[in-house]
């Protein structure tokens, strides 16, 4: 696994070289760089493909020092200039689409294209704070095997956990957010904590495509759309049956539109899947 120190920590990160330009994945909350692998297996050797896990989470180093998203995006910038060489197509999910978001408002310099699924360019409704803080200190305490279940809820849409054909899939992850490290409530603060972002949005120049799960519960898609408002030129799909983490509950459908969304970003011709 090879690593890179990024402002004091630790990263680790893979790189699938190719001749084309060069998109990156940044994963969410409980799901390390992982998530993205059905995306990696339809991107790579078309394009230069960088995924990497967060400090606090995954394979990378939990640092002991507080967190915040920006910190996280200040991370991603050294990534992208040092690896990438360049800019960069970003896709990002959910805890990732708000480092993704400041990183194209803050240094559009470094950003061809953004893909968000899942966004927010808000702060967590005060109303939700409670029960987040709560499962926070719990996790600092206990760690996240004991309510792993609760998780499961929160990344996938009632279809996804419903359907008999995902069954499989459902088994994967679930242990997968078993196996997360008490050191995750740090990461989960950064998240819960976040200022607000929508005053910036009118910074952002990067063709961008927003993606939102219809049965999406931690971030509706009201307030994805509320993004795509926001973003100059933005446009927006939504997936019927599904919850917020829709690359993985819909990996050959969201591929597909990923891979259109970049052949027109980089005015390629369109790839077939």
């Amino acid at each position: 696994m090879p690593y890179l120190q990024v402002n004091g920590a630790s990263i680790r990160y893979d790189m699938y070289p190719a001749s084309g330009e060069t998109v990156v994945f940044i994963h969410g909350l409980m799901l390390p760089s992982e998530s993205f692998e059905a995306q990696v297996a339809a991107l790579k050797g078309r394009y230069q493909v960088l995924t990497y896990d967060l400090r606090g989470q995954g394979a990378s180093e939990k640092t002991a020092d507080g967190l915040t998203i920006d910190d996280l995006a200040a991370d991603a910038v050294i990534l992208i200039e040092r690896l990438a060489q360049g800019p960069a197509h970003l896709v990002a999910f959910s805890m990732g689409t708000f480092i993704a978001l400041r990183v194209a408002a803050r240094r559009p310099d470094l950003v061809r294209s953004l893909c968000l699924i899942g966004p927010s360019a808000e702060a967590e409704d005060p109303a939700n704070m409670p029960k987040y803080r709560r499962l926070i200190r719990f996790v600092r305490l206990f760690g996240p095997r004991p309510v792993a279940g609760q998780l499961m809820k929160i990344l996938f849409g009632d279809s996804f956990l419903s359907a008999p054909e995902a069954a499989h899939v459902r088994r994967r992850w679930f242990k997968v957010v078993q196996a997360l490290p008490r050191a995750l409530h740090r990461a989960a603060a950064a998240s819960a904590h976040r200022p607000a972002i929508a005053d910036e949005l009118q910074h952002i120049r990067a063709p961008t495509l927003v993606v939102s799960g219809e049965e999406d519960r931690p971030i509706s898609p009201l307030k994805a759309r509320a993004v795509q408002a926001g973003v100059a030129g933005a446009t927006f799909l939504a997936f019927p049956a599904t919850g917020h983490a829709v690359m993985i509950e819909q990996p050959e459908a969201f591929n597909t539109a990923l891979l259109s969304f970049l052949a027109q970003a980089t005015g390629a011709a369109e790839p077939h899947p």
